[in-house]
């Protein structure tokens, strides 16, 4: 979709950083933008693949076709081969759902015939109880939720929390396409910016007074803030496996 992606992969290679992309896999079906992404340096390419019979995966993915996303991963696989390039790491991440956990142990399989690296099982982001009945799975050891009903507003989602605080603000950032840089990939409508890198240095974001109080606001509460209500930091289980299969 960016055609402006490999050189960016490059670029960032050139200055020794680690890169790392997600896709849902429907743009890797052409071997010469295989051959492109390898060449680039790229370090590992996470494809979404949470289901793997079509009407299970379009059941989460929808609009999607299971099939095109196996064969960009083939496709990859096989321009990997042809550059004798050990990168990208290819790894299948599978978000694990009441509608697809019967299909964990065919998985690994599917994996291997089409030359990915990985597997790795991620427990599924839900927004309210009715997600819930929808999507957690059944085995209680898959989902990084609990379901309180002790308080007065009824039965409530609970993240299964191994901390409170965040360690995100400290170490990471977001620069997003426009150049506002925001706390973390949580802020998806971009609310929170902390200013933009096409009129202001970084550092001075960095250290500015607005990021300096919003961390502060987190030491202090971090459930005052609405998009860290549901945030992965600090969850005792975000990943129920991650396996190297090759």
């Amino acid at each position: 979709m960016n055609e402006g992606l490999v050189e960016m992969i490059s670029e960032a290679k050139k200055r020794r950083i680690f890169v790392q992309i997600s896709t849902n896999g429907h743009f890797l079906t052409s071997p010469q933008v295989a051959e492109a992404i390898v060449e680039s340096g790229l370090d590992e390419l996470i494809v979404s693949v949470d289901g793997i019979k079509q009407q299970t995966y379009s059941k989460y993915r929808i609009g999607g076709k299971v099939e095109k996303v196996f064969r960009g991963v083939e496709t990859l696989a096989r321009a990997k081969i042809r550059k004798e390039s050990n990168t990208p790491v290819i790894t299948f991440q599978f978000l694990v759902m009441r509608h697809n956990e019967h299909e964990i142990n065919q998985l690994k399989k599917v994996a291997q015939r089409l030359g990915a690296n990985r597997v790795a099982l991620k427990t599924v982001r839900v927004n309210s109880l009715s997600q819930a009945e929808k999507f957690l799975p059944l085995r209680a050891d898959f989902s990084r939720y609990t379901v309180d009903a002790s308080g007065e507003k009824g039965e409530q989602l609970q993240l299964r929390l191994g901390r409170q605080n965040c360690r995100r603000l400290w170490y990471s950032t977001v620069v997003n396409w426009d150049g506002e840089v925001t706390p973390c990939c949580f802020d998806e409508r971009g609310e929170y910016s902390m200013g933009n890198i096409f009129s202001q240095q970084f550092d001075r974001i960095w250290r500015g007074e607005k990021y300096q109080r919003f961390r502060s606001q987190l030491l202090k509460d971090r459930t005052a803030v609405p998009m860290c209500q549901n945030c992965t930091e600090g969850l005792k289980r975000l990943y129920i496996s991650d396996t190297w299969i090759c």
